[in-house]
């Protein structure tokens, strides 16, 4: 057990290829976060911009998983990943020869890929991930989801670092170049494996198989506490990471390598905190899973006060180590709970929930008008503690009431 567990994963090739996919994927996403933010910034000077992209992002995830909540059961996993991975490249393409012939499409570039990407993300919930964990037994597929996660919260780390070289030594158009080659190869990769999952041929009303997501997800305990907190985290948790960097330039004066590497410690935490959990996964996940949601929030509302740079980095340490914690039982949970043949339209119900950080992100496009970053981080991490309890108490109640009956 324990490490063992993490050591075993990688005897599956389909495994290791649909991993390596996805940390491509996260790499340039986190990648995104941190370039996107600072060039939309640079460009028009308003901070607002940057969460009108976050929010065309999030938009896009959540409509994505709407869509694929009802029909998930009724496609190819590889050809839904093939499709968008290879629309990102493109994309990113299309926005690099744009440079050379001067079309000035930079900002407008920085919305479509940030909406394509968007999506993707979505679909990489709810089909690459369930995909990875079918190439598993049972007894590892905790650990297997949480060595995919770990790949988000290791890209968390190596994102940042290279969004604040690109920007300080290279042009900002091989910014493009760097992410089309990214999501080419993760094409690649999922062009090897096939989805094992046996597709559904019944022509069932969309809204009727949405229905039947809903109806069990509602009767399951973990899975509406997930379903329910998970917005919590992408209105309030999420956003704070595309501000992070310029909260720190605020903060410390510093340029954007500088900013880049101390965003990058937030993903060390994470990468840590990810080994942790896929070595010892926790038998009560959903418990675990609240703390550390709860612990998020209070730690971006300290790191918003703080004035010393070495306190702040160990709470941007810490704060990597809640989040990828709560990302790993995030999706452990949703697997495990949800019924075989509805496990995509689950995780499409779940990415629907993270697709509600468009109002956070909308929400600071607008607050930034009035408040500094360093206000606009307080106010969300005290935000996210008082919606933390009222969800649980109402959790609570709907568990006493269940029990009663």
């Amino acid at each position: 057990m324990g490490f063992q567990l993490t050591f075993n994963v990688w005897k599956f090739s389909s495994f290791r290829n649909l991993f390596l996919a996805g940390l491509l994927t996260s790499l340039a996403r986190w990648f995104e976060f941190l370039t996107f933010a600072i060039l939309a910034w640079e460009i028009t000077g308003n901070t607002s911009m940057v969460g009108y992209i976050m929010t065309s992002r999030f938009f896009f995830l959540a409509i994505t998983g709407f869509y694929f909540s009802a029909k998930g059961s009724q496609y190819s996993g590889q050809k839904i990943m093939i499709l968008f991975t290879g629309i990102c490249s493109v994309s990113c393409f299309l926005i690099l020869f744009s440079y050379y012939f001067n079309f000035k499409l930079e900002l407008l570039g920085l919305f479509l890929i940030s909406s394509i990407s968007g999506a993707l993300w979505s679909v990489d919930f709810s089909f690459r991930r369930r995909m990875l964990a079918d190439t598993l037994p049972d007894y590892l597929i905790s650990s297997g989801v949480s060595i995919d996660v770990l790949s988000t919260h290791a890209t968390r780390l190596i994102g940042p670092f290279l969004g604040g070289v690109f920007l300080v030594s290279l042009k900002p158009e091989l910014i493009f170049l760097f992410l089309g080659i990214l999501y080419l190869f993760s094409t690649l990769l999922i062009l090897l494996e096939k989805d094992k999952n046996i597709l559904s041929k019944n022509s069932v009303p969309s809204m009727l198989l949405f229905s039947e997501v809903i109806t069990e997800v509602s009767k399951k305990t973990n899975l509406i506490a997930v379903i329910l907190l998970t917005p919590l985290f992408n209105i309030f948790g999420l956003p704070f990471l595309s501000l992070v960097g310029i909260l720190i330039i605020e903060k410390f004066s510093t340029n954007s390598f500088y900013s880049g590497i101390i965003v990058s410690l937030e993903g060390l935490g994470a990468l840590i905190g990810g080994i942790l959990i896929s070595a010892f996964p926790p038998r009560n996940k959903l418990f675990l899973f609240c703390l550390m949601l709860l612990s998020l929030f209070i730690l971006i509302s300290l790191l918003s006060i703080t004035s010393n740079l070495l306190i702040f980095i160990l709470l941007l340490f810490f704060a990597g180590l809640a989040t990828s914690s709560y990302s790993a039982l995030q999706s452990s949970i949703i697997y495990l709970n949800a019924s075989p043949h509805i496990r995509s339209s689950t995780f499409s119900l779940l990415t629907i929930a993270i697709g509600t950080g468009s109002i956070g992100t909308l929400n600071i496009s607008l607050m930034s008008n009035y408040f500094s970053t360093k206000n606009l981080t307080l106010i969300m991490g005290f935000e996210g503690i008082v919606s933390f309890f009222l969800i649980a108490s109402y959790l609570k109640l709907k568990h006493n009431l269940i029990q009663k009956f």
